[in-house]
């Protein structure tokens, strides 16, 4: 059972909410029902400041408060399902607030209760009908509140700004109402999987439009009259067939004397007329007054008495007459109605299917033109998604990190993108984050940690954090090489609108583009790691080093990473057992680089000065020591890398 509140509309002003919800609720006392309560925003729990109260609140409380009683006293499985307020986009429904709303506005004026600035949310029936199924095929015994989030936050000023592009020169004032903020809440968007999808803004100039072409219509006048006299209530109806009977009667005696006017029954075509009009019921009824017309002027006019009138049967023909005639005129008449509204209903099914069909078309025809505007030049077009290809076209990994995420952040509407790279088989590194996160972004995972993303993605490698598991991302993205995890894409938060099919698939291209170039750069890296390493070592020619240095350079410029440079200080080792040795000092993504043949350097990757410390400990205790170079000092050494060289292994 599913009970609407009185509150589903703004600006609502009907009484006695609360005893028809509670008759509701003693009348499931002791029965199998499932009662789900639909109100609206005016009951927000959260509202509880004295400026925040008004009467409407305070009932709609009530009215949660008396769900929460009946739920726990006497058995009823309730739940109540808090929504915004109401409309509907139906061509064969008239929407409660927006009709009222758009005749006001043919006045040139119109009065919204909310500030400009007041929250308005709205939500399209249709849309809680769905919510409404899923709930039902879900239901649990427990009592609880369900909130559905106002996800497109307008307010009385762009509802009134709306309305005076539809109805130019209208004037809108407005109240100083505060209006009502639904709390944020993403339990109906995880465990129904129901987003709300459809804009007022939107759908208000299609409604605007089916309410004026319904008021446009034109009803024959004949028609019409027919259907208001049918459509009396049963008081006037009685009335007027005992008004109609005593005015036959009268013309009756009237012209009972006149030769020419005397041929006409009078009494038979009162019940012609009122079996015609009203039906069986009625025409019986005419009938049976007519009858005691008849046999008051046989006892007054004709001097009949009762046994002489009873006992011949050729006096009983006219009564069996106006019966019989009452009767087949009122069955005509139910027949022909029944038939009547049988195919109104066909004709209002058949113009709503045609209307639909025509709105279809008409929206196909502008979906087509909009598509064919946008296809190159949206974010998320084909055009963009070959421009995206032309981006990832380097050869450096670094680059593409730091690409990957520029490119995810504009095209996903999302700034809180983070890459992983799998180092040892055991740890995943952060190497690249959207600025928004680089500072407090998780710098390290184990793969233990990460193993419902690792394993949850099947054939796709894409993952979705359905069940909301803390310090996991929203979206992982697994990218293998030799059929391990190399690389981690993840989306660390999502918006509601976010969490949809679409948005995963949008995802899941990026990743591949990534994937792609990725695949290119490591197999790169591997054919060419003997020309861009010194023989038989780990450590970076001059060239290749200047280029890692470039990238991370560019990360930290971003704001997408950090690291810091350190040069190691010449010992009583020679420089060569040093770069032999290096190798095992520093992580799998660190770098080291010999620069002019005799200095080293280590590129430490994701590092921040207060990790100084803890590198220079764990650098000493393979004998080697270390001074940070700063900013201006990786400058020059890029701009000398830059203009000397080495001559050979630079990276493409």
């Amino acid at each position: 059972m599913v009970y609407l509140s009185n509150y589903l509309t703004p600006h609502t002003d009907t009484v006695g909410d609360i005893e028809l919800l509670r008759s509701v609720f003693r009348a499931c006392m002791g029965r199998r029902v499932q009662l789900l309560f639909v109100a609206g925003p005016a009951g927000a729990e959260d509202a509880t400041d004295a400026a925040e109260q008004t009467g409407k609140g305070i009932i709609a409380r009530a009215a949660n408060d008396l769900c929460r009683y009946y739920a726990a006293r006497e058995g009823v499985q309730t739940k109540i399902l808090r929504v915004p307020f109401l409309y509907t986009a139906s061509a064969a429904l008239e929407d409660p607030f927006f009709a009222p709303l758009f005749d006001a506005c043919l006045t040139g004026s119109v009065a919204l209760q909310g500030a400009v600035d007041a929250a308005f949310p709205l939500l399209c029936a249709e849309e809680l009908a769905v919510l409404v199924r899923r709930i039902f095929d879900s239901w649990d015994a427990s009592f609880e509140t369900l909130d559905v989030a106002d996800t497109f936050h307008h307010t009385s000023g762009e509802v009134g700004e709306a309305l005076k592009a539809l109805f130019p020169g209208l004037a809108v004032t407005y109240g100083d109402s505060a209006g009502y903020a639904l709390p944020a809440s993403d339990v109906v968007r995880v465990r129904y999987g129901w987003f709300q999808r459809y804009d007022l803004l939107r759908d208000l100039s299609t409604i605007q439009a089916r309410w004026d072409t319904g008021r446009a219509k034109k009803v024959n006048p004949l028609r019409a009259a027919i259907d208001r006299i049918q459509l009396r209530t049963l008081p006037i109806k009685c009335l007027e067939t005992g008004v109609a009977w005593v005015l036959f009667e009268v013309l009756e005696r009237l012209f009972s004397q006149s030769a020419q006017l005397n041929v006409l029954d009078y009494r038979l075509l009162y019940v012609v007329l009122i079996g015609t009009l009203y039906g069986l019921d009625f025409g019986l009824v005419a009938a049976l007054l007519a009858s005691v017309g008849l046999a008051v002027s046989y006892f007054t006019q004709y001097g009949y008495t009762f046994q002489g009138l009873f006992y011949e049967p050729s006096n009983w023909l006219p009564f069996i007459a106006y019966f019989v005639v009452g009767a087949v005129c009122g069955y005509v008449q139910l027949r022909n109605s029944e038939a009547i509204k049988v195919e109104r209903n066909r004709n209002e099914l058949v113009r709503n299917r045609n209307t639909f069909l025509t709105q279809l078309y008409h929206d196909a025809i502008e979906d087509k033109r909009t598509y064919k505007r946008q296809i190159v030049g949206r974010h998320d077009s084909f055009g963009k998604i070959f421009a995206v290809t032309q981006e990832l076209d380097v050869l450096n990994p670094r680059d593409i990190y730091r690409k990957c995420c520029e490119l995810m952040s504009e095209i996903l509407e999302n700034d809180s993108v983070a890459i992983y790279h799998v180092s040892g088989g055991a740890f995943a590194r952060l190497v690249a984050a959207s600025p928004a996160i680089a500072e407090d972004a998780t710098r390290s995972f184990s793969l233990e940690q990460l193993a419902p993303l690792l394993g949850g993605g099947g054939r796709s490698n894409l993952w979705v954090n359905r069940e909301l598991t803390p310090r996991l991302p929203m979206f992982g993205y697994t990218i293998e090489r030799d059929g391990a995890p190399a690389v981690l894409i993840s989306v660390r938060r999502a918006a509601q609108n976010q969490m949809t099919l679409y948005y995963q698939n949008l995802f899941r291209i990026l990743c591949g583009l990534v994937e792609s170039a990725l695949g290119r750069a490591f197999d790169y890296e591997a054919v060419a790691q003997d020309k861009r390493c010194v023989d038989g070592t780990c450590v970076l020619k001059q060239a290749a080093f200047g280029q890692e240095l470039a990238a991370e350079q560019a990360l930290a410029d971003s704001k997408m990473g950090s690291f810091l440079l350190l040069r190691v200080v010449p010992g009583m080792e020679p420089v060569g057992e040093l770069v032999g040795a290096i190798g095992s000092a520093i992580r799998e993504n660190d770098a080291a680089g010999l620069v002019d043949g005799d200095v080293l350097y280590l590129l430490m990757r994701q590092a921040k000065a207060c990790d100084l410390p803890i590198i220079r400990e764990r650098l000493s205790a393979k004998q080697i020591a270390v001074e940070p170079v700063d900013g201006e000092d990786i400058v020059a050494l890029l701009q000398h890398i830059s203009y000397t060289g080495d001559g050979e292994g630079g990276a493409a």
